[in-house]
């Protein structure tokens, strides 16, 4: 056989080969190292230099055989991998689980009432967790039957995670006869001295140099008013804070009526341990803010253009938002600050919201408080985050708004950290971890800037009641 014939026969058996190397089939070879049947089809004639050629050439070919069927099958691997991967990330974002560590039916229970939210109260203990508290050192404080309750451990304090200003303060204790606790107001993380840096209204019996109702180093209450108080018995403690001036009641009856000239403007308030058993129950707290609406005129405010979009002040001072995407704009700036606002909304899944340190002039872009009462089923499953939620940072732990409803909103923006309640209740509590940016929807920022009303889209109509500001120094 000539050698352009061998060669086409040789063609014929590398098809072959490559077929058989695809299936995985087993071969006896002979000493060349391929199957005798195959190398006797090739050189029948034994013709030893052109097997030899032949050998190697369909070695090649089910060397390169094998490796394809391998990247093949990497490739496939691969796929798989990646599309389980799609699986398991979609999985994660379908529905957001319920936290079943709130009790939404006491926590729906808990909100107060229309008379009270609209005087500005909030709730500082919700009765069922340790929201918006934190603890200063390794005292046993908990959640006991409605209550905050602490009897042994470091001394310290339980503070709120918020710094308050101008206020009022309301809360009811149980303490045992010889409890030496408090409440401090306006007080730092780490006070030093209640005659400088905070206001100590303490809780002791009457042998203390300042017993229940008066303000550590500062001024004795009158024993002869507040008389002796029951240890089995819960009391009531009333503290107004405004300014200079700082007046106490116990259990109805003023007690301290003291003017300060250490010009303390804000803080935390914090409940000490320091001897002796001490519950707290009913710790509610009313900030003083100043009324930017209702309003005669919007002297004070800018108002954007988009089509539909109105804004339109109302005989009753209040500002209606609706027909289409757009927004007002508060011209004062404003950093660290403490807002309450009343929205009602008029029509089903309105969205809205309270823009704050907006670059002034842009629109919409700032930290945005939702304004949405939506709800897939559970309120414990908010629809965009829920009013209250600091949109696309963290959603409200729960809607406690209502369609229809006048929501009542609070805002503590406070350096990083942010906190917001509904209807009374805390929903949200956050710290800004971000690396800082001049736009607040790419990173955190610090700097005071404007606040904004909005109108999501063509559906939304919202009625915006009032609007408080105060600043926090």
């Amino acid at each position: 056989m000539s050698l352009p014939n061998r060669l086409f026969g040789y063609s014929n058996t590398l098809n072959s080969v490559f077929k058989h190397s695809k299936s995985q089939v087993l071969f006896q070879s002979d000493q060349r190292g391929l199957p005798s049947h195959l190398l006797s089809s090739i050189c029948p004639h034994d013709d030893a230099f052109v097997a030899s050629i032949a050998s190697r050439l369909i070695l090649i070919v089910m060397l390169v055989g094998s490796l394809s069927m391998v990247g093949c099958d990497r490739k496939s691997d691969q796929a798989a991998i990646t599309d389980s991967s799609k699986r398991e990330k979609s999985a994660t974002v379908e529905q957001p689980k319920i936290d079943t560590s709130i009790d939404i039916e006491s926590l729906v229970a808990a909100r107060l009432s229309k008379e009270e939210l609209d005087f500005g109260w909030i709730r500082l203990f919700d009765g069922q967790s340790m929201m918006g508290w934190k603890p200063s050192s390794n005292a046993n404080w908990k959640v006991d039957n409605g209550t905050l309750s602490v009897d042994s451990g470091e001394k310290g304090f339980l503070f709120t995670t918020s710094r308050f200003g101008d206020f009022e303060l309301k809360l009811e204790f149980l303490a045992d006869e010889k409890t030496n606790s408090g409440v401090f107001m306006r007080c730092p993380l780490e006070p030093k001295s209640p005659a400088k840096d905070c206001y100590e209204l303490n809780i002791a019996p009457l042998d203390n140099p300042f017993p229940t109702g008066s303000l550590v180093e500062r001024v004795k209450v009158n024993t002869e008013v507040v008389g002796e108080l029951d240890s089995n018995a819960w009391h009531m403690l009333h503290a107004h804070v405004d300014g200079e001036q700082v007046r106490v009641w116990v259990d109805g009856i003023e007690a301290t009526d003291y003017k300060d000239d250490t010009k303390l403007t804000s803080g935390y308030i914090g409940l000490q341990f320091r001897e002796g058993k001490v519950q707290f129950r009913n710790i509610r707290a009313r900030p003083i803010v100043y009324k930017s609406l209702p309003t005669k005129e919007l002297k004070d405010w800018s108002l954007s253009k988009g089509d539909g979009f109105e804004a339109t002040l109302l005989e009753s001072g209040e500002l209606r938002l609706h027909g289409g995407k757009g927004y007002v704009e508060l011209l004062q700036s404003h950093g660290n600050f403490c807002l309450q606002a009343r929205a009602k909304t008029m029509a089903e899944e309105v969205n809205s919201g309270i823009f704050f340190r907006c670059i002034p002039g842009d629109p919409l872009n700032g930290y945005e408080c939702q304004v949405h009462h939506g709800f897939n089923g559970d309120r414990r499953l908010p629809i965009d985050g829920g009013t209250g939620a600091i949109f696309r940072r963290q959603a409200a732990r729960a809607v406690l708004s209502d369609e229809g409803q006048t929501a009542h909103i609070t805002l503590i923006a406070d350096g990083a950290h942010v906190a917001s309640w509904v209807e009374g209740i805390q929903v949200v509590d956050w710290a800004d971890d971000r690396p800082e940016d001049a736009n607040p929807r790419k990173g955190k920022l610090l700097e005071a800037g404007t606040i904004q009303l909005q109108s999501h889209d063509a559906k939304c109509d919202v009625v915006f009641e009032s609007l408080g500001i105060s600043p926090l120094q």
